[in-house]
């Protein structure tokens, strides 16, 4: 991590401009002519979405807040809200870090942020046990065939 990292900064304090947006929406509603679009990354850990939508959109996807979303919820790290996609009422869960885009048409109003997908942990736990039928028998290479007899 650099010292000085005004990029991750200036992005974080973005961030909070959309939780702050999301927490007034929260207590006051909606008012016309209002409405916002927010896109996120559908594999980013701790998205929450249904099955059929994340098969539609593997990459990313828009939601819209408008007329037909009930029981936001903003926390520190994500917000949860219900909407209606083909008629069902669907929650969905999004971690501010995932939001590629959020605008506000209606004041001609948008931000633009870069997620980056967290990279796995190099480092592997791996259960350790003395139960041979445990079958991880293929990540295992036989040396026996190299040894000299």
């Amino acid at each position: 991590m650099e010292y000085l990292n005004y990029e991750q900064l200036v992005e974080n304090s973005l961030l909070n401009v959309v939780k702050d947006v999301l927490s007034q929406i929260k207590e006051h509603g909606l008012k016309e002519p209002h409405h916002f679009y927010v896109t996120f990354l559908t594999k980013y850990p701790g998205v929450q979405l249904p099955s059929y939508l994340l098969e539609e959109y593997p990459k990313e996807i828009t939601i819209v807040l408008q007329y037909q979303f009930w029981d936001i919820q903003i926390q520190k790290d994500f917000f949860s809200v219900v909407l209606s996609f083909n008629d069902e009422d669907e929650k969905v869960r999004v971690p501010f870090k995932s939001i590629v885009r959020f605008s506000d048409p209606s004041q001609n109003f948008s931000l633009a942020f870069t997620p980056q997908i967290p990279k796995k942990d190099k480092k592997t736990t791996v259960p350790l046990s003395n139960d041979s039928s445990d079958k991880q028998e293929d990540n295992v290479v036989s040396l026996d065939h190299f040894r000299k007899k």
